[in-house]
């Protein structure tokens, strides 16, 4: 196995963010939000408790993909770009789909946006400030 070096290089056998191709890039940071925020906006008209197993899992993947990234700074921004494009997902889809959530939202259903762009900050946050220490 052949071994990188330099500043994408990672010291601890994963591979880094920086290091990956663009598609992976893009797979990882924009589309996965994206599906996975669809998904959810589904979940939120049809199943309440499978909607909370897939937001627990959602903010699992969030710590990993903070945890792709040197440092809590760049997962923090990680974190919140990909909360943000996930709560917008799960808002269009809740919206074309016209089901009554299975969830209450509360009076103003768009801070949800707000709402995963802070979980998604912590989670990739963390993720990040763990591989820097690792």
């Amino acid at each position: 196995m052949v071994s990188k070096k330099g500043p994408t290089a990672s010291t601890d056998g994963k591979r880094s963010f920086a290091g990956q191709s663009l598609l992976g890039k893009v797979v990882g940071a924009v589309l996965a939000p994206v599906l996975l925020g669809g998904v959810s906006g589904l979940l939120l008209g049809a199943s309440a408790p499978v909607y909370w197993v897939v937001q627990v899992l959602v903010a699992i993947g969030g710590f990993f993909g903070g945890f792709e990234h040197h440092g809590w700074r760049p997962g923090l921004i990680r974190g919140i770009t990909g909360g943000v494009l996930y709560g917008a997902a799960l808002l269009a889809v809740r919206a074309l789909t016209g089901w009554t959530d299975a969830i209450d939202l509360g009076d103003v259903p768009g801070l949800l946006v707000v709402v995963t762009a802070l979980a998604g900050a912590v989670a990739g946050g963390l993720g990040g400030g763990v591989r820097a220490r690792r």
